[in-house]
């Protein structure tokens, strides 16, 4: 049975889909912009406004809800056709009433979410988005929002008089368009550029031991048809399951993640979860299973089977609701023409179609071990997977001579710390200079943290130690209390980190309005 058709109208100035879909009575308001439009430091402003636009809503007579995800912001409401219209309207009206605000209700949302977001919510976070975009667009996913409690009524508004208004909006109904529908939204204006996805330059293949999951497989998929990206994504997330769930019982699931790059590209990472002793076997089976895919192709039977899975979308009205999203929130993110309304069409793909996406992804090909789960620059691991360890650029000290470092640490302004008694850092030193802080450790390389790089400067009074994260992802924690001269590393770190970066964390007290 072939997909609903998608009609296209405009309604208030606003782009509307509509799809005749024997589901519940769905109306949704999306507007293009979610997590990845952020900034390191301003992230979790768009699930902020979310909770302040819903707080304006009221109390409505339909089953309601509103998500943040990585590209877009959406209000969506289920039941009577009436009624959902009315939900839909206190919607544009809240957001065009959002300069009514006060510092008080955004301090109370901010309590809100910090209950909502639970333990550990100011601390940043790891993974394969971050370790191979750096802490913008796609690797904001992974980062989290650690300043969130410290974002403001100014920086709400500005956010939302750049994004929630007409030009940005799109709508969709699973059915005719609702009588009474009014929707007075902020007139459009031009767009900021959105932060294109770019993976970082020393993180394009590898291996490394940086995640909150045991093992994460990902890869850049395209440019080619959106038909061949996408059945070689889900093909390859089912021959991961089928040969090591399956065949190898070294896994339990897979899951996958899928981000746009650009109209037809996408980033693919696989989360999988052996247990900590087989994760290498599992990623050393991983990649074996994406090499043969990329040499030979599945198999008639394997592409029949997913060919399969898609067409089965078309009869089940939960995923021709998902076909209609999609293609509205490509029309607002400015990867369709508004009145391109042809969905994926899988029909005359062939195995080589497949084959020539998987073969031209395997040189992103990287691998991300959970912390601790093996060593890292483990000559075994590499041997195992058939890629590098993903080393880092060097440190501006590595490439001094002994004579040369000395005469570095002895200029005006630099200072060297080393640790306090007792804490199980023999060896180790910190200095700092005008431009930098590196953290030297016995046994490893110097680990350099620049200050004009740096995204995030996290400061606790309580616990007093530093979170820096710098533009790449990589982050370095200093608790001041395990360093001879606290006072004075504190005060130089004040001094010479970005202002715009520096903000206080609670870790866990009350928020205070």
């Amino acid at each position: 049975m072939p997909l609903p058709s998608i009609s296209h109208l405009t309604i208030d100035g606003i782009p509307t889909y509509v799809a005749d879909i024997r589901a519940i009575y769905t109306g949704t308001l999306t507007f293009g912009v979610g997590m990845r439009d952020e900034s390191a430091r301003t992230a979790g402003t768009a699930h902020l406004l979310e909770h302040l636009v819903m707080q304006r809503v009221g109390k409505v007579k339909v089953a309601h809800n509103a998500t943040t995800a990585d590209e877009t912001i959406s209000f969506y409401a289920q039941g009577a056709p009436h009624l959902v219209a009315d939900f839909l309207s206190r919607v544009a009206t809240a957001i065009a009433t959002l300069h009514q605000i006060t510092d008080a209700d955004v301090a109370e949302q901010r309590r809100v979410i910090t209950a909502e977001l639970g333990e550990g919510d100011e601390f940043v976070g790891r993974g394969p988005l971050l370790n191979r975009f750096g802490a913008n667009s796609l690797g904001l996913l992974d980062i989290g929002s650690p300043a969130h409690r410290s974002l403001t009524r100014e920086a709400a508004l500005a956010f939302a008089d750049s994004w929630l208004h007409t030009g940005n909006a799109v709508l969709t109904f699973t059915g005719d368009v609702p009588p009474g529908l009014a929707l007075h939204l902020p007139a459009a204006r031009s767009l900021p550029d959105r932060p294109t996805p770019v993976i970082l330059p020393h993180r394009r293949t590898g291996w490394l031991v940086d995640g909150p999951m045991p093992l994460a497989i990902s890869m850049l998929l395209g440019p080619a048809s959106n038909a061949a990206v996408g059945v070689a994504g889900s093909l390859l997330a089912d021959a991961l399951h089928s040969e090591l769930r399956t065949a190898q019982h070294k896994i339990y699931s897979v899951s996958p993640f899928v981000g746009a790059v650009t109209a037809n590209s996408r980033f693919v990472a696989y989360a999988l979860d052996p247990r900590p002793e087989d994760a290498v076997a599992a990623g050393r089976g991983a990649v074996q299973v994406i090499r043969t895919l990329a040499e030979m192709g599945p198999d008639e039977a394997q592409l029949l089977e997913e060919l399969d899975r898609w067409s089965q979308g078309d009869d089940d009205p939960a995923a021709q609701a998902e076909v209609l999203d999609a293609v509205a929130v490509s029309v607002v993110r400015g990867r369709r023409d508004p009145d391109d309304l042809v969905p994926i069409v899988t029909e005359g793909l062939t195995r080589e179609d497949i084959r020539r996406v998987i073969a031209a992804a395997v040189p992103s090909l990287f691998v991300t071990f959970g912390a601790g789960i093996v060593s890292d620059r483990d000559h075994g691991v590499t041997e195992a997977l058939g890629i590098p360890f993903s080393e880092q650029p060097e440190a501006y000290t590595a490439g001094l001579t002994r004579s040369q470092l000395v005469m570095h640490l002895a200029k005006p302004g630099v200072a060297l710390f080393s640790p306090r008694m007792f804490r199980g850092m023999g060896g180790w030193n910190l200095a700092i200079d005008h431009e930098r802080a590196t953290l030297t450790v016995p046994g490893e390389p110097p680990f350099e943290i620049r200050f004009d790089d740096v995204v995030l400067a996290g400061y606790s009074d309580t616990d007093r130690f530093w979170s820096l994260v710098a533009a790449g992802g990589d982050g370095l924690s200093l608790h001041l209390d395990d360093w001879r001269g606290r006072a004075q590393l504190h005060r130089l770190l004040e001094e010479r980190l970005p202002s715009e970066a520096q903000f206080r964390i609670a870790v866990g007290e009350a928020e205070v309005a």
